[in-house]
């Protein structure tokens, strides 16, 4: 039964001498990214990690993030990727919650890893990436340049590797939770394999293609930059974290580093986009451009069609729990001039199968016009959140099809529009998530934290001109000494940076509704 880490076996078998990983000057060829991975998994084996356990994954891009992320799953344990710019407390919270055997972080956080130590995890062994003068002496703690030295020194005997399940968990991503902790998604190896073989195909990737990387590692885009990319033999290149928000710097990677395949949220397209270098994307060799997350705005994507006329620009639908499930080639109808509304999501990927439902869960017909909320089926959905039962079971729901049996969807939560041909056209949230910069937000999730501080707290998502949305927090505070540099920094310290208010208004009471419910609508009249 193949895994994703079949896709580096073949590669490194059939081109070892290819590049697979291209970073900062650095390149890993396929040969030595196999090498180094088997090398690794070894010295996790050996650490007593393997089939059904998770392992933190706390790096910056790097070579070394992918070589872990292979590593890993060649122990049979998942990844569970941790944003490495997010608080401490957020860190705590996700390794506390998903029981990790292990942690692969930077040398900067391993101090503080040493400290978290719990019943739980006494003996977690973590594999420090970074200096190595700045590795503390602890048997516990194993240094990178250890940790991938050949798998024939540190492979004890017996410690081979585990019979391949490809509907064992392969990765845990967090996103945001109404509950005012982050919840993971647990996807399995078939989930991921669904979506990527599909995307090698439908975009033609081979092994000509240079892919950029530009999300990061938390962030369910990159699955295919790191796994479409070891399947088709071609290269990603990564984009280090400080790059990612600098438009005219990324415009020059494209160029120089002669990228072909793009994927990225819209927002990233828009700074490219805005930058004064912004005519360099007419003389890339870009011929593929994908986008996902956020909704574009018609005007810039009618931009960057005029820019890359030789690309094919393709808008891709789904959320974290189902991987890509809707895809829409992008026309030249969809950004003739005067054109307001958004592109489409399109129909569905080959692997998924779509209904609408309504308010009760009930199937609607899929004429064009009919609206109601997206519901996803099919190989590519989630196994579930991690250690929430109660949770996964609310986002599903059994749908009755034409032909009288049952099949088990999940809800998206997502509203949208049956389009003419079979498509959907999106029309936003039933709920209280939102996006901001492509990554998913529950406002209740915002609110929670600033709770500790204020009497009550209600959080709104607006946008701007270019399409962009930011979160705006209207609070009652215990007392008039509340000031607003005080919430920023609390907030700074428990929340991920693009989670934190833009704009803090102190009021002496929020709207309600006639039920007594906070109104988050009125508050926009305050």
């Amino acid at each position: 039964m193949r895994t994703l880490t079949d896709y580096l076996d073949d590669a490194a078998a059939k081109q070892p001498d290819a590049p697979a990983v291209e970073f900062q000057g650095e390149t890993l060829t396929y040969a030595d990214l196999h090498a180094r991975s088997t090398a690794l998994a070894a010295t996790l084996r050996g650490q007593g990690i393997g089939a059904g356990d998770r392992v933190g994954l706390w790096l910056r891009k790097s070579p070394e993030s992918i070589v872990s992320v292979y590593g890993i799953l060649k122990t049979g344990a998942a990844y569970v990727p941790i944003d490495p710019s997010a608080p401490l407390d957020r860190a705590a919270k996700i390794i506390a919650n998903c029981r990790l055997a292990g942690v692969i972080a930077q040398d900067e956080h391993v101090s503080w890893l040493l400290d978290q130590t719990s019943a739980n995890s006494p003996d977690r062994p973590i594999v420090a990436v970074g200096s190595a003068r700045d590795t503390p002496a602890c048997p516990r703690v194993i240094a990178w340049p250890d940790a991938v030295t050949d798998a024939s020194v540190v492979t004890p005997a017996g410690a081979a590797g585990p019979d391949p399940d490809a509907q064992a968990p392969a990765y845990v991503l967090y996103t945001s939770g109404s509950k005012g902790v982050p919840k993971g998604v647990v996807l399995s190896h078939a989930n991921a394999m669904a979506f990527v073989e599909w995307a090698v195909a439908e975009f033609g990737i081979t092994a000509h293609d240079r892919v950029s990387s530009h999300a990061p590692l938390h962030f369910d885009l990159s699955v295919l930059d790191v796994f479409a990319t070891c399947l088709a033999g071609s290269c990603v290149v990564l984009l280090p974290e400080s790059q990612v928000g600098m438009g005219g710097v990324l415009n020059r990677v494209v160029v120089d580093r002669k990228v072909t395949v793009w994927y990225s949220v819209p927002n990233a397209l828009n700074r490219m986009l805005k930058a004064r270098n912004s005519e360099l994307l007419g003389t890339s060799s870009l011929r593929v451009v994908l986008f996902a997350g956020e909704v574009f705005p018609v005007g810039s994507l009618r931009r960057l069609s005029e820019l890359v006329p030789q690309a094919d620009l393709y808008n891709l639908y789904g959320p974290t729990e189902t991987n890509v499930c809707t895809f829409h080639r992008v026309r030249a109808s969809d950004v003739e001039p005067g054109r307001l509304e958004p592109v489409p999501i399109g129909r569905p990927c080959p692997y998924a199968t779509t209904f609408v439902v309504d308010e009760c869960g009930e199937p609607l017909t899929q004429e064009p016009g009919v609206t109601g909320e997206l519901c996803v089926a099919g190989p590519s959905v989630m196994l579930g959140y991690w250690g929430d039962a109660p949770l996964t079971a609310g986002k599903r729901l059994r749908v009755v099809q034409g032909d009288g049996t049952s099949v088990e969807v999940y809800r998206t939560g997502d509203t949208v529009r049956v389009e003419a041909g079979g498509g959907y056209a999106f029309l936003g949230r039933n709920d209280d998530m939102v996006k901001v910069r492509g990554h998913r937000v529950e406002l209740g999730e915002v609110e929670s934290a600033l709770s500790e501080l204020v009497r009550e707290v209600v959080c709104v998502a607006l946008g701007d001109a270019s399409g962009e949305k930011h979160i705006e927090a209207y609070v009652v505070p215990f007392s008039a000494a509340c000031e607003v540099s005080e919430l920023r920094r609390h907030c700074l310290a428990v929340l991920p940076r693009y989670m934190v208010p833009e704009h803090f208004h102190i009021v002496a009471a929020l709207p309600r509704t006639q039920s007594g419910k906070l109104d988050r609508r009125g508050v926009l009249g305050l």
